[in-house]
């Protein structure tokens, strides 16, 4: 304000009070994000509660906040007090932690995506085919990007001038031109990096023609169907182990297989039997015997002999010789036998030390690796209080020691571990001791005495069981 007086100017300077400012209240979250795991595809939703309608909740991806420009991948979603997170069809790209923020408080929640199990839409057949004939065994799974390999008796097939090799989209087809007798035997497709396979068998149909019998000795063809006799054949722990062996000899010879020096018989239906047909009894040191569980069976066609073992065991490893004699000579082969299984799972693995938000688990081999060499471990931790084991890893981690990471400070967890070899995955072992991850403090690692009871500076957190 500027006044004049007698001639001189003067300023003065007023001051008014401030206009009162009256801060927002505090926007509360009543109910807190879950963690999610979901299949590759699928569509997720992560919901909160706050204490305010019409509040503004900001989320954020792994620190990083979400706007609406990226609305083609999330939508935001208010009804009441809810605020929901939607994310269609999920890739790996999309795990991470997500934190619902709002003036009074944030909630966090993780995100895991596992990619979807291969179903098979159409498993290839038995075929019983004619010399000259085209075979043809084909199959359909799900996913069109899945690569894999077929075998024939275990040995691996290669395209050639008769065999065509073919994948187009999901349609996987192994064709032989001109079918000969030596193409007879088991066929096997392995989609890569799944732990099952499809299976069939070719039969190849003689013409029977007219012949004079005469008397031949006994011959086992193993080489015939693809065999050595110096082959080893690997069967999985449940699976079938079928022993088919092409025999020929006039008269019909007996077919004695035997393992630990204790024999398993088959006679000739009767001694004026020209054919290769023998009886269904099961022979033992000579006498008929009846197998306790049923696993056991001897089955006899024209020119082959079949020994087997349903759902093997690793008892049923082993060396199997198979004898054919009749009073024109004897011969015999041996087969080696090697069944391999998932390993047994690990020990209860340990934690070495914690941080403000990781931790460092250490355990040991498992005692037997499944007969084939393990190739690395899966992980899982859970909250104590939760029933939900969140999977660390997908991919087989090779060592011993394990750094893992994004757990929330003071809340207490547990880890568990699985052993993966060639054949599958382990069962999981037991729980670690519960642990706190904790920031520096001078203190060693917090592994939990008390499961049940957490330390006195901690609070237990809320955690709420919501419908999918």
């Amino acid at each position: 304000m500027v006044l004049k007086c007698g001639g001189t100017l003067r300023y003065l300077k007023l001051t008014l009070p401030h206009s009162p400012v009256f801060p927002e209240p505090p926007v509360l979250i009543l109910r807190n994000l879950e963690d999610q795991m979901a299949m590759k595809g699928e569509r997720v939703e992560f919901e909160c509660e706050v204490s305010e309608e019409g509040a503004q909740v900001k989320w954020e991806k792994d620190g990083v906040e979400l706007t609406r420009e990226e609305a083609f991948k999330y939508r935001f979603k208010k009804d009441g007090r809810k605020h929901i997170l939607i994310i269609n069809e999920v890739t790996k790209e999309d795990c991470g932690h997500y934190t619902a923020k709002t003036n009074g408080g944030e909630s966090m929640a993780e995100l895991l995506v596992q990619e979807k199990e291969l179903e098979v839409y159409q498993s290839i057949a038995d075929l019983t085919v004619k010399a000259k004939e085209e075979a043809v065994f084909k199959c359909e799974v799900s996913d069109e990007n899945v690569k894999g390999t077929w075998y024939k008796n275990g040995v691996e097939v290669k395209a050639d001038a008769r065999t065509h090799i073919t994948h187009i989209g999901r349609i996987h087809k192994l064709a032989i031109d001109d079918v000969r007798p030596e193409d007879e035997g088991d066929y096997t497709f392995v989609p890569e990096g799944y732990a099952f396979n499809l299976s069939a068998k070719l039969n190849f149909l003689e013409v029977k023609i007219d012949y004079v019998p005469r008397q031949d000795p006994p011959k086992i063809h193993l080489d015939c169907a693809g065999h050595t006799a110096d082959s080893t054949i690997v069967v999985v722990a449940g699976n079938k182990l079928r022993l088919d062996v092409p025999i020929t000899g006039d008269p019909a010879p007996t077919v004695v297989w035997t393992k630990s020096e204790k024999g398993l018989s088959r006679k000739p239906r009767n001694e004026q039997s020209t054919d290769t047909e023998f009886m269904a009894d099961l022979m033992k040191d000579g006498e008929v015997i009846t197998n306790a569980d049923g696993r056991v069976h001897v089955e006899s066609t024209k020119g082959h002999c079949i020994f087997t073992i349903e759902g093997a065991e690793r008892q049923d490893e082993g060396v199997y010789s198979v004898i054919v004699r009749n009073p024109a000579g004897e011969d015999t082969a041996d087969i080696n036998v090697k069944v391999v299984d998932v390993p047994d799972p690990p020990q209860a693995p340990k934690i070495l030390s914690v941080g403000e938000d990781s931790c460092v688990v250490t355990w040991e081999p498992p005692l037997f690796d499944g007969g084939q060499p393990v190739l690395g471990y899966v992980l899982e931790r859970k909250k104590k209080k939760s029933y939900r084991w969140m999977r660390l890893n997908f991919d087989p981690y090779p060592e011993l020691t394990y750094e893992a990471k994004r757990m929330i400070e003071g809340v207490a967890y547990e880890m568990r571990v699985y052993a993966v070899n060639t054949i599958g995955m382990s069962r999981h072992s037991p729980a670690s001791q519960p642990f706190v991850p904790i920031g520096p403090m001078g203190e060693e690692v917090r592994i939990l005495k008390h499961p049940n009871k957490l330390p006195s500076n901690l609070e237990a957190p809320s955690v709420t069981q919501t419908a999918d």
